[in-house]
């Protein structure tokens, strides 16, 4: 049975109480000197535990072959439910003895809980981006996956050393809504530029583009654009988006994405966003108007992953190992993508949806190990330019 608490609301310090008592750890303990960054709990090391049954693999493997889920296990989600419940909820269907406690919030208010509580409860850190995962790497409190786990993901896809691996992933994409050409100064949607650059020095997208601009993935982008093209040039994109464009801002990309799709009057006609937004819209509705495209080797069509990685503290070791195993089987692959849209990282599970496939798509070589969690130079830029909802 599930026991979720979501720390964001105005009760945070409520449910994370609800949260810790779930997980039989007591405030009292957070707050003091019990434990200590870089310590592991009682359990064995991850990557010292053998497989339960088989081993994951790139060939994909099924749930079938994999051992028995049994226990508790408690998960830092920074991904919003609806991005993970498919696949817990299958989990904890599949195994009656399995419950996943989740404490969802935004991901870097659990790398600052991680970082700050020194004791805590979270076994495992699932994060909508590398650059948390990146930061508690910095920070001496994640442990070495199992050899068979990083094994089934190319090694793009992972940290460099294996003490993290993504578990979907999604590229950056240009979403328009392929009924409201009229509207706009192109003749023909082949005309949308593979030049992520033009997006923001281009005039006929003034009025017309949007963007969000509060996520992690963004700044993602924005640290992305400057590792690839310079400081300078990044700058005169994000101050040219703002200011030249009129970029409208969106605190959600759901919202982006749907608001691209309805083509109301206020509504954006082109959007910089992540791709399994508008793939989500058009699995449920083929016939809709919302539409991807996308530029080339540059950070508008950047490939980046959600994806977890094990505290040095956790409670079972066997346990979540076998639960990651089971993220990376085919079912869990499958299920994440049906549900988000998003691209399987296990090179054995064909992705199946309405978006072109990987090989179509030209991303930028980046090493996803070189993201942190501050993206700090990426978030000045960001705000001195007023980019904000």
């Amino acid at each position: 049975m599930r026991r979720r608490d979501s720390s964001s609301t105005q009760q945070s310090t409520i449910d994370r109480r609800r949260f810790l008592a779930a997980t039989g750890v007591s405030v009292a303990g957070i707050s003091g000197l019990a434990g200590c960054l870089g310590e592991t709990g009682d359990s064995a090391p991850i990557a010292d535990v053998d497989p339960l049954s088989q081993a994951v693999s790139s060939t994909a493997v099924s749930w079938d072959d994999l051992g028995d889920l049994e226990g508790e296990i408690n998960i830092y989600n920074g991904r919003t439910p609806d991005q993970i419940d498919p696949v817990f909820d299958a989990l904890e269907t599949e195994y009656d003895g399995l419950t996943i406690n989740t404490d969802d919030d935004d991901t870097d208010v659990h790398v600052n809980q991680i970082l700050e509580e020194q004791t805590h409860p979270a076994d495992l850190m699932y994060s909508q981006d590398p650059g948390a995962l990146n930061e508690l790497y910095n920070n001496d409190v994640l442990q070495p996956l199992p050899d068979d786990v990083v094994d089934a993901v190319p090694s793009s896809y992972q940290h460099n050393d294996g003490y993290w691996t993504g578990v979907t992933g999604r590229t950056r994409s240009i979403q328009y809504n392929s009924d409201r050409l009229d509207e706009t100064p192109f003749d023909s949607w082949d005309e949308l530029p593979t030049d992520i650059s033009e997006y923001a020095h281009d005039d006929r997208f003034e009025d017309i583009i949007s963007t969000r601009p509060n996520s992690g993935t963004f700044r993602g982008f924005i640290q992305a654009m400057v590792e690839l093209e310079g400081e300078p040039e990044t700058r005169e994109w994000v101050e040219a988006i703002a200011d030249d464009q009129n970029a409208q801002t969106f605190e959600s990309g759901g919202n982006q994405a749907e608001a691209v799709n309805r083509g109301g009057n206020d509504d954006p006609i082109v959007a910089l966003g992540n791709s399994y937004y508008a793939a989500r819209i058009l699995n449920e509705d083929p016939d809709a108007p919302i539409r991807t495209t996308y530029t080339e080797n540059d950070a508008g069509c950047l490939f980046s992953v959600a994806g977890v990685g094990v505290l040095n503290d956790v409670n079972d070791a066997e346990l979540v190992a076998e639960f990651v195993r089971h993220l990376l089987a085919e079912e869990g692959q499958e299920f994440m993508m049906d549900a988000n849209g998003e691209y399987p990282v296990v090179e054995g599970v064909d992705y199946v949806g309405p978006l072109p496939d990987l090989e179509e798509i030209n991303p930028p070589e980046f090493d996803l190990s070189d993201f942190d969690m501050e993206l700090q130079e990426a978030g000045d830029l960001i705000d001195e330019h007023g980019l904000g909802v």
